[in-house]
Formats: structure tokens, sequence, C-alpha cells
């Protein structure tokens, strides 16, 4: 598939990459100096846990045209940034495929006043990292040499069509798993009941290290992401995705408090957590906020979740 990634970060760049290495046509947008320094140098990988500086001369464009053919656009970027990109999109008419790989918190509406329901599906990379000085900072394992993280996609509709076959097999044939869910609304949904209040949690203590030695933060956290869940059930939501977000209710909460400890004492959550929530604090609040207004449709009493979103203003 003759494939755009729009948007240049982290993971937009590390698919251009691995899509470009395994020979699939693909270009990537950037603007700016960005745009000039991929143009002049490539896509600059820096892996965190190998310590290996990739270097891959992918297509570069700084526009997107009404013009422009592709067979996929792929948008990476902030949930905040979104609203600024659907305009840009709809004028298109040539482009039959839009995967939207990112948070999102209250649906898809938004992207329907735009675009035709046929024409979008939706999805959430793997990994994270931040971009800095031009050089993209990443991880897309759990630990060094670990399986690389797979991505998530899904029809609105929970259909498996013939396009969402073709791009499982783009991404896989350039070794990114993908998993398929039937409800990604609902998959998306759980996703920001658990991150969001890590990123208030964070704050809260100042880096994931010494959240690590915080258990109170850490206890705080787990009933956070229980209420969280307890909210989206209570709004229709019923099946929990993704299927590890079930051990917050099947386990004993000191079992999960010493998981957590680990996994926030762990190169995995200062790059995947810290330096993403560092570069984007201005979406997780409007991330908090979103959900903000999914709690309130409920009676639902949140104090957990309630002191930790007050970290991220």
């Amino acid at each position: 598939m003759k494939t755009l990634i729009y948007g240049a970060g982290p993971l937009g760049s590390l698919y251009a990459c691995l899509m470009h290495k395994a020979g699939n046509d693909v270009t990537i947008l950037a603007r700016n100096e960005h745009y000039e320094f991929l143009k002049e140098n490539g896509i600059v990988m820096f892996n965190e846990f190998s310590k290996e500086k990739i270097v891959e001369k992918v297509k570069v464009v700084d526009s997107l045209s009404e013009e422009d053919s592709y067979e996929l656009v792929i948008v990476l970027m902030r949930k905040n940034s979104i609203k600024n990109v659907l305009p840009i999109l709809c004028k298109n008419k040539k482009i039959p495929n839009i995967l939207f790989m990112g948070n999102n918190t209250l649906g898809f509406d938004e992207y329907l006043n735009y675009l035709p329901k046929e024409k979008v599906l939706f999805g959430f990379p793997g990994g994270g990292g931040s971009r800095m000085n031009h050089i993209v900072h990443y991880i897309d394992s759990e630990k060094p040499n670990g399986k690389r993280l797979s991505i998530t996609i899904g029809e609105i509709d929970g259909e498996i069509r013939e396009r969402t076959k073709q791009i499982q097999n783009l991404f896989e044939a350039s070794d990114v798993p993908v998993n398929i869910v039937e409800d990604i609304d609902g998959w998306l949904k759980y996703h920001i009941a658990f991150v969001i209040p890590i990123a208030g949690a964070l704050l809260k203590c100042g880096d994931n290290y010494k959240l690590a030695k915080d258990k109170d933060t850490i206890r705080s956290y787990i009933r956070a992401a229980k209420e969280g869940g307890r909210v989206l059930k209570k709004i229709g939501y019923k099946k929990r995705y993704p299927f590890k977000f079930n051990l917050f209710y099947w386990m004993p909460e000191k079992v999960l408090i010493n998981i957590m400890k680990q996994l926030f004492n762990s190169k995995f959550a200062e790059i995947a957590f810290m330096l993403h929530l560092n570069a984007a604090k201005d979406e997780v609040k409007e991330l908090a906020n979103e959900f903000k207004t999914l709690k309130n449709q409920t009676s639902i009493k949140t104090p957990n979740l309630d002191e930790l979103f007050r970290n991220l203003n």
C-alpha cells in the first residue's frame, strides 16, 4: 500500500523506518525545521535499550494537498493536534483509508464531522519516547531484547474488512505485531483509564523512579484505575481492554503494588511514561478533562482519580 505517515514524532518515525526498511512505499510528513532535517539527514532513531542508532532515508513531504494520492494515511499525532489535521484530510477526496493512531476518550464524532465513516479506522501504537534535537529517542519493547510491542487497530463497527487485513499485513511485514479488536472505542477508553492516572502519579512524585518508592501513591494509582474502569462499565463499556488490565480487578492490592513498583522502576517507564509525559503535558491535560466528562455521566465516586487528576492542572 502506498502509505503516508502523517506525523514525525517518535512512533510515526519508527513505523516509517520499519516500513521503508521492509521495502514498502512509505512517505512521512514533517514540518518546518524538522522537515528540513529529515530531507538532509533522513530519520535518525536512537533505541534507549540497545543504544543503537538507526538512520533511514525515508521520503519526506511537508504538506498534504487535495490532489495527493495515497492508499493509506496513518495519522500519528497528539490528540490535541487532531483538530488542525481533520480539515486538511477532509479536502483530499482521493485517499480511501485513514488510520488514526493515538489517544481518544470521547469517541469518533469529531472525526466523522469531517470524514465519512467508511474512510476511517482507529488504533494505538506500541512503545513510546520523545524527539530531542531532531533525534528520536524511543523504546518499542518492555525490556532489552524483548518482543516488539504490538499495535492495536479496529474498525468503528468492529468488522474485519479487506482493508483491515491489508493494514495488518503492512505492519506485520514490517515486523510490527498487530492486535485487531472488535470494540476499538472501548479499548481506547480503557487505555485512558489506565494511563492518565499514571501521569498524575508521576507528576506528584517527580519521576518514575521516585514513584516506584512511593507505596501510597502507587496504591492511589491502582485504586484510581479501578475507579476509571467502574465509570466505563457504568456507561456501557462492559468488556475491559486490554486483557491485562483485568489484573487490576482480579489481583490483591499488595501483589499489584509490587508489580507496579517493578514497572515504574524501569527504563521502560522512564522513556514510555516519563519522557513522553514531559513532552505531552498539554495532551494529557486535555485527555483528563475529557475523561471527567465521562465520569460526570455517572454518580460513581472517584476520590483517587480526582486526587491524581489534580496534579495535571
